[in-house]
């Protein structure tokens, strides 16, 4: 059984604890906000039967607690990831992984020093519909690959953190990480960003950016849009010489459909199970490599986490 802590109780918390339920093999067994208040709460309507504890602190040296799920706003995660390598805790960092590709790799080297449990919670990379669009890919049923187009995006602009410099706000570092992980899974790490065209509040936060990612060699090309203004349709295409694939909503796969060269479908698959199931898939795969002694997840390895926060920092560096 996987002992989980979450540090942090606002509506990722809320979405992981839900979906967790049922799941005999994990038990949230402990709760940490800023308030404690805010905590009980939590705990009473989401996970009843998990300690509340009073700081991150202790949440973080409690000794019956196997996995940190870290969902504090964007720029407190660097601070509360290395709080907790360093009470010897395995953590899953809630996206986006840091502000900067300083702070990941800063976390692996303190991890890898400790031989801890990391892993950046991209819930898409757990998702079976994500490895079979890989496999579609890898098995060559659309050719090769020469251009990817993929949309994401809420109207979201209520959301206090979301307009805040100071928590990491924006609609880049929130949503742009999908649209950049789909793109990086299929294009491999031999990509550079070429293109960023963003759109800002007086603020400074970004309300939409168009950004275009392509392989070092110039073969594939990515357009990649994410707004915090209005809700698109949230989907892909993925474009080879010989065939397309359409994914249906690339926040939360729903269906995928592979196209031949004359533009008919010849094969589906659509997700199954609850709509937020993603996230028991995502813990359960982190239970699976805790158990196996692994450090890192095979689905969303240290270093994709890298090198989506590299990319980070050159698309905002270009804003």
């Amino acid at each position: 059984m996987l002992r989980i802590g979450m540090l942090g109780c606002g509506n990722m918390a809320a979405k992981m604890a839900d979906a967790l339920k049922g799941h005999e093999e994990i038990v949230i067994a402990g709760v940490a906000a800023r308030e404690r208040n805010k905590a009980k709460s939590f705990a009473a309507k989401h996970c009843p039967d998990a300690k509340v504890y009073t700081t991150y602190a202790k949440l973080a040296a409690a000794e019956d607690i196997d996995l940190i799920y870290i969902a504090t706003p964007n720029t407190y995660h660097y601070e509360h990831a290395i709080m907790c390598i360093k009470e010897y805790k395995n953590i899953l960092v809630e996206k986006p992984f840091t502000m900067s590709k300083a702070e990941a790799d800063s976390i692996f080297f303190e991890a890898k020093n400790r031989n801890l449990f990391v892993a950046e919670a991209m819930w898409t990379s757990f998702m079976p519909l994500h490895t079979q669009l890989m496999e579609w890919v890898e098995e060559g049923r659309i050719g090769t690959l020469k251009y990817i187009s993929a949309n994401l995006g809420y109207d979201i602009t209520d959301v206090p953190r979301l307009n805040d410099p100071v928590l990491g706000g924006g609609a880049y570092l929130d949503l742009g990480c999908y649209t950049t992980n789909l793109a990086l899974s299929l294009m491999g790490d031999d990509i550079k960003v070429s293109r960023v065209f963003a759109r800002k509040y007086s603020t400074g936060i970004d309300k939409d950016t168009t950004y275009c990612l392509e392989t070092d060699d110039g073969t594939t090309l990515a357009v990649l849009y994410v707004t915090m203004t209005t809700n698109t349709d949230k989907s892909a295409e993925i474009v080879g010489e010989t065939g397309r694939i359409h994914v249906t909503n690339i926040n939360n796969y729903r269906l995928i459909e592979l196209y031949d060269e004359n533009d008919e479908v010849i094969e589906t698959a659509e997700a199954e199970g609850p709509l937020f199931e993603g996230y028991a898939i995502e813990v359960l795969a982190c239970a699976d490599a805790i158990s196996k002694g692994l450090v890192q997840a095979p689905e969303m390895p240290w270093q994709k986490t890298a090198k989506i926060a590299q990319i980070n920092d050159i698309v905002r560096s270009m804003m």
